[in-house]
């Protein structure tokens, strides 16, 4: 029988199973890139109190490497300079782009909430640009989802917003985090590179990043890690949650899903950090937050439909 015999003869039922099979495979790597996100937050909660965040940071990503070495080895003598040229780049701009604004602006003075503020505009870029990849445009009832979930955002952080001491400039980093995210996201859904192993990938972008925080680690005092259980544990969390399930599960959405979809994936987690946050630290959860989060769950459905 001919594969356009069997294509012919699958059963309503089996369609439906195939379909219903790859919705919820979809749906669980959409859950597990939020809740991996919003891991980062906790981490550096427990490694920030015991050390610097770029020291926390670097031996994140030396672990990370060493953890993903054995998996990627074999791969990596196959790759081209073209290779490894574009996935070091993803790993500068997308990791080291991201992460190391963000920790800079806390350090000068930006209070840490109003700094999530800014980097929640993530998605929101992520969308104004996707014009510029092809059959990634926002259409139609996605910009009114947009919308909604910009003022649901906005009104679920507005109690974390201070301005405190920190220069004009400061302010601008967390803007500079996302604008660096955003357009590696945005080369990486353009590139035509030959597809590699998640894994191999992964590696590279994270010895590319490397060499950043060692540097950064260097100038905020040294390499040395704090010889403490907390320091420990935020790096290992940090390690296997942010970095090999955070950023292994967004370059695999990337790769299946719309910018639209991942955009409004991402907007579900600063609600679900608030959560976790005061299920695990106590922090309080004011019903501007709850009303904020509510008009984001309404804006979702129109941001992520098809048109």
């Amino acid at each position: 029988m001919t594969n356009r015999q069997t294509a012919y003869d699958l059963k309503p039922a089996d369609v439906c199973a195939d379909t219903f099979r790859t919705r919820l495979i979809g749906l669980l790597l959409m859950l597990a890139m939020i809740i991996s996100w919003s891991s980062g937050f906790i981490g550096y909660r427990y490694a920030a109190e015991q050390g610097g965040v770029y020291l926390a940071t670097f031996w994140r990503f030396v672990l990370a490497a060493f953890v993903l070495l054995p998996f990627a080895i074999k791969e990596l003598r196959r790759l081209c300079w073209g290779d490894l040229l574009h996935h070091g780049l993803m790993g500068v701009f997308a990791i080291a782009g991201y992460i190391a604004p963000i920790a800079r602006s806390i350090e000068l003075g930006v209070a840490p909430g109003t700094s999530s503020v800014i980097v929640n505009l993530l998605p929101v870029t992520i969308v104004l640009l996707a014009g510029f990849v092809p059959g990634q445009r926002t259409q139609g009832w996605q910009w009114l989802g947009l919308l909604l979930c910009v003022m649901g955002m906005l009104i679920a952080s507005a109690s974390s917003i201070e301005f405190g001491t920190a220069s004009a400039w400061a302010y601008s980093l967390p803007l500079l985090a996302v604008l660096s995210l955003a357009c590696a996201t945005l080369y990486e859904k353009r590139a035509t590179v030959v597809r590699i192993s998640g894994l191999t990938a992964l590696f590279i972008q994270v010895c590319s990043a490397v060499p950043v925080f060692a540097g950064l680690a260097l100038y905020e005092g040294g390499l040395r890690p704090v010889a403490t259980v907390g320091f420990g544990l935020g790096v290992v969390w940090l390690t296997v949650f942010s970095t090999l399930a955070g950023w292994g599960f967004y370059w695999l959405c990337l790769q299946r899903f719309s910018l639209q979809r991942i955009s409004g994936a991402l907007f579900l987690t600063p609600p679900l950090t608030m959560v976790w946050a005061w299920l695990q630290f106590g922090d309080s959860v004011l019903g501007s937050t709850l009303a904020g989060v509510s008009l984001t769950l309404i804006g979702l459905p129109l941001l992520v439909r098809r048109t």
